[in-house]
């Protein structure tokens, strides 16, 4: 499957997602299947997830 970075519309395979610009400024980083699968092969529980175990 290939995916598109929507903020600089770079493709890239999903196998080899990766967000070449993990600094700069992203209005769709939080629905951004790059930077989830990026995460995901990490290990790295997403954002929501972890501030949920916080209020526990």
């Amino acid at each position: 499957m290939e995916l598109e970075c929507t903020k600089y519309k770079e493709k890239m395979d999903a196998a080899q997602a990766l967000c070449k610009h993990p600094h700069d400024y992203c209005q769709y980083r939080q629905s951004c299947l790059i930077q989830f699968l990026e995460r995901e092969k990490r290990g790295k529980p997403a954002a929501d997830a972890s501030d949920a175990e916080k209020k526990k």
